[in-house]
């Protein structure tokens, strides 16, 4: 659902190739080798460079662009954009620009955003997006991305271990059930935010909808009354209102702090690098205030969304479909910044590859280990204490909680099992994900399929050691009678 909601909100993306589709590999052989065999051929150029970008080699795609025709120049600067080389997709965007012919110029020119029903120079708005790309660059936040992990699209939810002061991020049926009879109709919103914020005290929700006709969505909020019923809905903001400018037409998965102030939620627009960014807002005396982008590594050429923080554990995340992978998207769980943003020095060996996250680990300068072991513990709990799993003693109990043990070793020994359960079942998944691509002709991928499933073999076995420890951990001495 989730998925769907996403591609109805955004029907058209800047960066079209986003999601490159499997290819056979000796296809991609067939034509590196023809395009090497007559390096002056535009023609073989060019169905090496796309043979190399279907099968996802955006890096290597760029060379034969640039040996075909003059579209190569912007094909490439594009997949530059994408690869976070934002001078280098300056310079070739100019380099196709010097030659454009009149028919290029025309059709670029027919170019309509998500945003607008207007034609507008698709190399405008690539401009536009390659300088705020720069932007970004020399402000990327100093956070400790402790884990991340693909999962299927619709089921993000389940990963974030919010505490029940942070309140809670409830699904679209939750809402739906909270409504006036009728509201929706009668309001001509057709879809609701597969993600809406809920209060501590459980009595305040925030959520977006989108009206069917315009397909704008706005942000909501509700609260419910001392008899137990809750207010119809009052519009809080829209893109217009809260930007001050109509370069947008989604705002959505919005999350309220603590403070009752500060505002995170994900738009799209001009201010935007990708399809949805996340931006910041605060509440001022009678509306939010004008948003800002929450910069990098958060955001990137794709959709980044959904951003929590759970002050209490010291633990965010937020979600991003930068993983290119088909319905799936990557959870991203990080230690955020103590007290006020700190953000990398701008002549940071190896930024653009931390502000892209080619690698957690590069986030992890400076940061102490333990701190991150720990966090990454915490994070294999649910907000009020729930786990993922049920473990099932020898005396017939069955544990759904941490709370349901009765010793602080059998609690730990709880806590490693479900944080290895839920990493041996985020990698079956993955695992899934590489076989179907396989099935279509992605061959490729092979050698990723055979180490994970040795590595999917360990985590099951060192999993039964685990809850074998949980369970003597907790049986103590029972289980000498048993």
């Amino acid at each position: 659902m989730l998925k769907k909601y996403i591609q109805a909100l955004l029907s058209i993306i800047i960066i079209a190739l986003a999601h490159p589709c499997p290819i056979q590999a000796d296809e991609v052989s067939e034509a590196v080798a023809a395009a090497k065999k007559s390096p002056k051929n535009q023609k073989l150029n060019r169905r090496a460079a796309e043979a190399l970008l279907h099968a996802g080699e955006k890096s290597e795609a760029i060379e034969y662009f640039l040996k075909s025709d003059n579209r190569g120049n912007l094909d490439a600067a594009e997949l530059c954009f994408e690869l976070y080389d934002f001078e280098r997709a300056g310079q070739l965007l100019d380099k196709y620009l010097a030659k454009r012919t009149k028919e290029q110029k025309i059709f670029d020119s027919q170019y309509i955003p998500q945003w607008s029903e207007d034609e507008t120079d698709y190399t405008d708005v690539l401009r536009h997006r390659i300088n705020l790309g720069l932007s970004m660059l020399d402000r990327v936040e100093k956070i400790a991305v402790i884990d991340s992990v693909n999962v299927p699209a619709e089921d993000f939810l389940n990963y974030y271990r919010l505490a029940r002061t942070a309140g809670r991020l409830r699904p679209d049926t939750r809402v739906e059930r909270l409504l006036p009879r009728g509201w929706l109709a009668s309001q001509g919103l057709s879809t609701i935010s597969p993600a809406a914020f809920e209060s501590e005290a459980g009595d305040y929700v925030m959520f977006a909808a989108t009206d069917e006709e315009t397909a704008n969505s706005a942000v909501y909020e509700t609260y419910q009354l001392a008899d137990g019923q809750w207010i119809q809905p009052e519009k809080v903001f829209d893109y217009a209102s809260i930007f001050g400018k109509e370069t947008g037409i989604t705002v959505d998965f919005p999350f309220l702090m603590p403070d009752g102030v500060t505002l995170y939620f994900a738009a799209d627009g001009e201010d935007s690098l990708g399809g949805l960014d996340i931006f910041v807002s605060r509440r001022g005396d009678d509306s939010y205030l004008q948003p800002s982008n929450a910069g990098m590594p958060y955001n990137s050429p794709a959709n980044d969304y959904m951003l929590a923080i759970d002050e209490v554990n010291g633990t965010g995340w937020w979600v991003s479909d930068r993983n290119g992978l088909a319905d799936s998207v990557t959870v991203y769980t990080f230690i955020p910044s103590a007290d006020m943003r700190v953000n990398y020095p701008a002549d940071t060996p190896g930024l653009a590859d931390i502000a892209r996250l080619t690698s957690i680990s590069l986030t992890h300068d400076g940061v102490n280990q333990s701190a991150i072991a720990h966090k990454n513990t915490d994070a294999a709990q649910t907000d009020n204490g729930e786990d993922e799993v049920e473990l099932s003693l020898p005396d017939g109990r069955v544990i759904t909680s941490l709370q349901g043990l009765s010793n602080a070793a059998a609690r730990k020994a709880m806590t490693e099992y479900v944080k290895a359960y839920n990493l041996l079942a985020a990698n079956c998944r993955q695992l899934e994900q590489l076989r179907a691509r396989y099935g279509s002709g992605d061959h490729s991928l092979s050698f990723r399929i055979l180490s994970l499933e040795e590595e999917v073999d360990r985590q099951s076995r060192q999993l039964i050691t685990l809850r074998n420890e949980a369970v003597r951990a907790e049986m103590g001495d029972k289980m000498k009678s048993l």
